[in-house]
């Protein structure tokens, strides 16, 4: 109180003297600079962490396209990539397969990739437990995305043999397909197939 009373004016900018209006002035200036410096900083980081990613990213997709093109035919069939694929892709230098890549991208990737199939054919010994295998397969199903293109229906033989009932699942790729069969999901049912009902089954890849 003894302090405030002695210099009432101290706070107030009107009765500063010419020296503590230097002062004054000093300290602003030198607050402008560090909030300048600051910010200029911040930016660069930004720039800098920015650089790094696009860089990063940049490398593991050519590292990517390399491993591709080191693959046999074979192996990149296994997975479902074509060789003609991975050079459209690299043509167009643009493999980004999010929402926002252009529509020429996403058609170029899924070029690359084609679908597989089951062809199942099969005979029903007990139709009372077939429904039991269906509900058992449905886990392994919806896990790996199957959609069913034939799943039963009439049909006509025009050469050949058949069977009672005729299914044909599709899945992303081969690798899917082939994945779903030998899950713990899928084996469960087969097992509960094998009990009653024949079948010929096999995975093709898609064209």
């Amino acid at each position: 109180m003894i302090d405030n009373e002695r210099e009432p004016h101290a706070h107030d900018a009107r009765y500063l003297t010419p020296l503590q209006w230097t002062a004054l002035k000093r300290s602003i200036i030198r607050d402008i600079h560090v909030e300048r410096g600051r910010m200029l900083r911040s930016v660069a980081m930004a720039a800098v962490a920015a650089l790094r990613h696009s860089w990063r990213r940049l490398r593991e997709r050519q590292q990517a396209r390399n491993e591709l093109r080191s693959m046999s035919d074979y192996e990149l069939r296994d997975i479902g990539v074509t060789r003609a694929g991975i050079d459209a892709v690299t043509r167009h230098g643009n493999d980004d397969a999010t929402p926002s890549a252009s529509p020429r991208s996403h058609q170029n990737w899924r070029a690359m990739m084609s679908k597989a199939y089951w062809i199942v054919r099969v005979s029903v010994r007990d139709e009372t437990r077939y429904p039991e295998y269906l509900a058992a397969a449905k886990p392994a199903f919806d896990k790996f995305g199957a959609r069913f293109i034939v799943r039963g229906g009439a049909f006509e033989i025009m050469e050949g043999g058949a069977r009672d009932r005729n299914v044909v699942v599709e899945f992303a790729d081969l690798a899917t397909a082939t994945a779903c069969y030998r899950s713990p999901e899928y084996d469960a049912a087969k097992f509960i197939r094998q009990k009653c009902a024949e079948a010929d089954f096999i995975i093709i890849d898609g064209a």
